[in-house]
């Protein structure tokens, strides 16, 4: 009896380790922004140890970085938002970026060229922005915030919004103009492409069904902090996918304080309260039913 039964917990362990081993392990795609560049001396020559600190504007985090021998940094995987940018070297003037805005998966690029003097002195760049998309060949349209809350959605349903990017279509537009479920709802097509072809994420996790590739959950509008339509050159990141590749994510806490209020009868928001610790401002909007 005590043979048996040890047969049967040894059958069990193995198979649990088989499942472990043959399972595949589960990869978010990226979600977020970079910012990468080179320091250099007012001679072009590489700094070395430079310290390069990018500050959230809106969350008050830092993210510090040090340059290698070639004088180049990278600062990697940071959630999107509004940054200042701080490059400080021995021997060398401070050199401070006025905040810029990181949108998803961009990967920004800020050389700074030090001039010689003391660390307290600081120098503020103005008139420059990382131009978007320079480490990347991806053809992509970005929906902000702004967009997504601003446009007019009838189910308000943000996959619509999909169809205002170049190679995106629907033989049934209509389809879009309903809540996402699961069964049946509209996607659009992708550069000829059908709407099963299509990969959605949601805060880089892939957010599908595998019967249809139907849209698994569909977050409301006032949720959303940006989503992504690529629709050709994706990062090898992507996979599994032959039309668009769909990527939300959803916002976070900030330091300022923001809240609406709607109604369900209403297609513009009643109230809208912005504002800082201590220092909240009300706006009242007129109410449509």
């Amino acid at each position: 009896m005590r043979k048996t039964q040890s047969w049967g917990l040894g059958l069990v362990l193995m198979a649990m380790v088989a499942l472990l081993c043959s399972a595949n392990v589960a990869r978010g795609q990226d979600v977020t922004a970079t910012i990468t560049g080179t320091i250099t001396d007012a001679s072009g020559a590489p700094l070395a140890g430079a310290s390069v600190t990018a500050k959230d504007m809106d969350r008050g985090t830092v993210w510090p970085a040090t340059t290698n021998t070639e004088g180049i940094y990278n600062i990697l995987r940071i959630p999107v938002g509004s940054y200042s940018l701080r490059v400080e070297a021995k021997g060398f003037q401070t050199t401070l970026f006025p905040p810029f805005t990181l949108v998803l998966n961009q990967t920004a690029r800020v050389d700074v060229q030090m001039k010689v003097g003391a660390v307290a002195e600081t120098i503020e760049v103005t008139g420059e922005t990382p131009l978007l998309q320079t480490q990347s060949t991806e053809v992509s349209t970005l929906f902000d915030a702004d967009m997504t809350t601003s446009l007019p959605l009838a189910a308000r349903n943000y996959v619509q919004l999909t169809l205002l990017s170049p190679g995106a279509t629907h033989v049934n537009p209509g389809s879009l103009q309903y809540p996402q479920n699961m069964i049946g709802a509209g996607r659009p097509f992708i550069n000829g492409n059908r709407e099963q072809a299509n990969e959605f994420l949601l805060d880089g996790q892939l957010n599908g069904e595998s019967k249809n590739n139907e849209i698994g959950y569909t977050p409301s509008v006032d949720a959303i902090q940006e989503f992504n339509l690529i629709t050709q050159n994706a990062s090898a990141e992507f996979g599994n996918y032959q039309g668009g590749v769909v990527s939300a994510s959803i916002k976070s806490g900030t330091i300022p304080y923001t809240a609406t209020f709607s109604s369900s009868y209403a297609t513009t928001r009643s109230m809208q309260i912005t504002g800082r610790p201590g220092q909240l401002e009300g706006s009242r909007v007129s109410r449509t039913h």
